[in-house]
């Protein structure tokens, strides 16, 4: 779902970057009250390895790419502030060290990966809290993280629309079942070993 810079216009760059900092914003605000110092390690534990799992990616129509994210799994266990906020410093760092995603590009790659990723999988997951509820939530913002990624290069111009939600829609239904699975199975092995893990930030 990463984006490179030169794929979008500036209408669709400054469209989702002032949706990326106020989401940030918002999420920088809530983050101070909602984590405690004891998950601070944990934290960099998930960031690590949602850095790590986007990075094994794959391309897809229009210069993007396709990988899992992680994003589903942070927000069941950190909240969706916290993951919204690891996220970001993630997409900026791969950009930056990998140039994987673009500097420019990055409140698309941000609204794509962190804030649908986040927010819409932790809802999705608060409708009944569940390990399957979890994978459900992870292939759908998976889905349509990778949709939203090819409304913005159609509306930038960069590939026509149809093929472009087509070709990724079916990427990511490919990536969102193995992203589901990972999510569940993970969630297991802490549910077992770890359960206090898995208590909810309050929203």
């Amino acid at each position: 779902m990463h984006i490179p810079d030169g794929f979008l216009d500036t209408k669709t760059l400054a469209i989702t970057n002032g949706v990326a900092l106020g989401a940030l914003y918002l999420a920088a605000r809530r983050m101070n009250a909602a984590v405690s110092p004891s998950r601070i390690p944990l934290m960099g534990v998930l960031a690590a390895f949602a850095f790590t799992a986007q990075l094994l990616a794959f391309p897809v129509i229009g210069g993007t790419s396709t990988h899992i994210a992680g994003s589903v799994l942070l927000a069941v266990i950190l909240g969706p502030y916290t993951a919204m906020l690891l996220l970001a410093a993630i997409v900026l760092l791969q950009a930056l060290l990998f140039q994987h995603g673009g500097v420019l590009t990055f409140g698309a790659n941000f609204l794509n990966i962190g804030i649908i990723g986040s927010w819409l999988g932790y809802l999705v997951y608060r409708l009944k809290r569940s390990h399957p509820m979890a994978g459900v939530a992870a292939f759908i913002t998976v889905l349509l993280g990778g949709l939203a990624a090819a409304l913005e290069l159609a509306f930038s111009g960069r590939v026509p629309l149809q093929p472009a939600l087509v070709g990724m829609g079916i990427a990511q239904i490919i990536t969102g079942v193995i992203e589901g699975f990972v999510t569940v199975s993970i969630l297991k092995v802490i549910s077992a070993v770890r359960p206090d893990l898995l208590k909810l930030e309050t929203v």
